[in-house]
């Protein structure tokens, strides 16, 4: 076996970066066989300052998950969402809490309904799973304050479809005022099985 020694660390590659059998490095994505590693970059820019948005509708579309996995693994039916961090850079401006879902359908607009068709991943929707009685827990998960600057982190260890790819943050409360300052990174990390 040969030795590689890398002279930057890893952050530094953005290129493809092979470590051996089902250890990869891509850009803002690494994966480790089955579990993967992924970041998001968000901004609120976009959002309608016009209009209300509702409990439920979308905020911004973040990106898509991947789905790849070594072709030992049996074909992937499931995401299990382990950890999720947002890091709030700046804060929304108004009162403005929400979540993460994750949804079959990419291209979903601001202000549109995303968690009625999807998954909430993150937010007081999500009832998480357990490890200690491996089971669901009998506690629910917290929204997500986009009026808090700061590292906010989220275990929820909760399941999605395959299918569901699209990353998207969500609003839980009513909103009537300009959010489009808002800016953050969400790191997930999650496995498909």
């Amino acid at each position: 076996m040969a030795t590689t020694t890398f002279t930057k660390g890893i952050e530094a590659y953005e290129d493809n970066v092979t470590f051996g059998t089902g250890i990869t490095g891509t850009g803002l994505l690494h994966s480790f066989g089955t579990r993967k590693i992924q970041t998001f970059v968000g901004s609120l820019a976009a959002t309608d300052t016009a209009s209300a948005y509702a409990d439920g509708d979308c905020l911004v579309e973040l990106g898509t998950l991947d789905t790849n996995t070594p072709s030992t693994i049996v074909t992937p039916t499931k995401f299990f969402i382990h950890r999720a961090l947002v890091f709030i850079t700046t804060v929304a401006g108004p009162t403005l809490v929400g979540g993460l879902a994750l949804n079959p359908t990419s291209g979903i607009a601001t202000n549109a309904a995303v968690v009625s068709s999807g998954t909430e991943i993150v937010g007081a929707g999500v009832a998480s799973f357990n490890p200690r009685i491996s089971a669901t827990d009998s506690v629910t998960e917290i929204d997500l304050d986009l009026d808090a600057a700061g590292y906010h982190v989220f275990d929820p260890l909760v399941q999605a479809p395959i299918a569901n790819t699209s990353l998207y943050v969500f609003s839980t409360t009513t909103l009537n005022g300009d959010a489009s300052a808002g800016r953050f990174t969400v790191e997930l990390e999650y496995s498909v099985h």
